[in-house]
């Protein structure tokens, strides 16, 4: 018995593969993905070869001016670097938040930065509605085509009465509608499985091809669960629905409500229910809390004697001449050390707003698998707000930590110099260059678990609504024409 049922579900699907590989609609919108496909490939490639090349020159030359200076170390933190955010192929397969968030960080004394200079910053319109990515073709053309195959899978069967002589054979509805779907499915599958596989290739390319490659697997796995949730509703709409008109136009309708209207209302709707500090006002706090003290009642000057006076307490002399080091080195990192207090402080405020934001949207993402499937693959391409933080908090490391031992240097070694004291070449090519590796995949799932438990939820649920039409007659209701 239990081999029969499986030829019987064998014949279905195949039955179903050869019905949508003999439909020429289904034949030329294959060849319009896969144009796309390559298209997308081409330009992610040339993407990240020139991004590549362009911020390891950037890397090497600002390196080089840095290691081949010569001059005073609290000069040199005034000088500066800039850091680069690494890239890497997934970062280009899905551009997320980097065409709009900085991602170079200026090191300088005294001042704290954010990263800047994003590329969609005095670019076309164009870069301002997204570019052409893997991503986006996977995210949105391909459920379009899903829905475009599904929709109509089941009431064209009504409309050419093809239905009722299946049922009347002893042909279940259930399994004619599972069939319809794994049929579906599995020629989506087929369709963008290529495509998969070039991209595995593509990241063996990479020089971080052991980081990147657990990545790519897990989106890879979210993608075909997205498919999955995808097929399931639009043979879901098609069960329901007398025509194939109707049909049409409901899956278009839920296409566009689920990837267009609701992500823009959702994103909206967080930025006015937690809405952060302009920069200019986090610039004027950051400035006045420094200048004033955070209280506002120990200004500059008064904490810098005092800081001066617990100094000479500590070494018990009188007088800085006397003190076995230069004190302006340890001041200058004084004032430094409190300025970075009051950007944090400030800083902790703006990013309680965005975190809000963010945890508004991954339970927005349980009622939108859209907006679900789109922030996992952010996160796993590196390109979302917890990477563009994390680069932030390693540069800032970085800088604070060169800063400090500039400061430090010129503390303890420029005591009894003659003139102005300055170092050279040699000591400025033994500090530590700026890496920014990627965070651990198990940190980010577990950030992002939310999104992949709702797609499950959205599988498990459209499945037991098919299971209950298909225990219903698809026939009730309505005449072919």
């Amino acid at each position: 018995m239990k081999k029969m049922d499986f030829s019987i579900w064998q014949m279905l699907i195949k039955k179903e593969l050869l019905v949508v590989y003999r439909n020429k609609i289904m034949f030329i919108s294959a060849m319009m993905i896969w144009t796309l496909f390559i298209v997308a490939t081409g330009c992610t490639f040339l993407d990240y070869q020139s991004a590549h090349k362009q911020r390891t020159a950037a890397n090497m030359l600002f390196r080089h001016q840095w290691e081949h200076q010569q001059r005073n170390p609290h000069d040199a933190a005034h000088f500066g670097t800039y850091l680069f955010k690494s890239i890497n192929l997934l970062n280009v397969f899905d551009t997320g938040l980097d065409d709009y968030a900085g991602n170079i960080y200026r090191v300088e004394a005294h001042v704290q930065h954010e990263p800047n200079a994003a590329n969609a910053e005095g670019n076309d319109g164009s870069m301002r509605f997204g570019r052409l990515t893997l991503a986006l073709i996977l995210q949105l053309l391909i459920p379009l085509l899903i829905l475009f195959i599904t929709a109509t899978s089941i009431t064209t069967e009504k409309e050419n009465g093809t239905l009722k002589m299946l049922l009347a054979q002893g042909l279940s509805t259930s399994r004619l509608i599972w069939a319809k779907a794994i049929a579906n499915y599995l020629f989506i599958v087929v369709l963008v499985f290529p495509f998969f596989l070039l991209m595995i290739l593509m990241l063996f390319l990479s020089t971080d091809f052991t980081n990147l490659l657990p990545r790519l697997l897990w989106l890879i796995l979210a993608f075909l669960m997205y498919f999955f949730f995808t097929v399931l509703l639009g043979t879901l709409v098609s069960a329901c629905s007398s025509n194939s008109g109707k049909a049409l136009l409901t899956a278009l309708s839920c296409w566009i409500l689920m990837s267009i209207i609701l992500p823009k209302l959702l994103t909206g709707m967080a930025d006015r229910s937690y809405p952060p500090m302009s920069r200019a006002s986090f610039t004027d706090l950051v400035e006045q809390g420094y200048r004033k003290g955070m209280n506002g009642h120990d200004p500059y000057t008064a904490r810098g004697d005092r800081f001066v006076k617990n100094i000479l307490k500590k070494y018990h002399v009188d007088s800085i001449q006397e003190l076995p080091f230069n004190i302006e080195g340890l001041t200058l990192q004084y004032h430094e050390d409190y300025r970075t207090m009051a950007f944090n402080y400030y800083l902790a405020q703006v990013e309680h707003q965005f975190d809000e934001q963010q945890h508004f949207l991954n339970i927005a993402g349980i009622f939108n698998p859209f907006l679900s499937i789109k922030r996992f693959s952010m996160a796993l391409s590196g390109t979302d707000y917890y990477h563009h933080q994390y680069f932030f908090k390693q540069a800032q490391v970085y800088r604070n930590h060169l800063i400090k031992k500039l400061n430090m240097q010129l503390a303890m070694h420029s005591k009894d110099v003659k003139g102005e004291y300055t170092v050279g070449p040699q000591y400025f090519a033994q500090l530590k260059e700026f890496n920014d590796p990627l965070p651990n995949v198990n940190k980010v799932l577990k950030l992002n678990k939310t999104a992949l438990f709702s797609l499950m939820g959205w599988i498990i649920l459209l499945a037991v609504f098919l299971q209950f039409v298909a225990s219903r007659s698809l026939t009730q209701n309505y005449e072919p024409a």
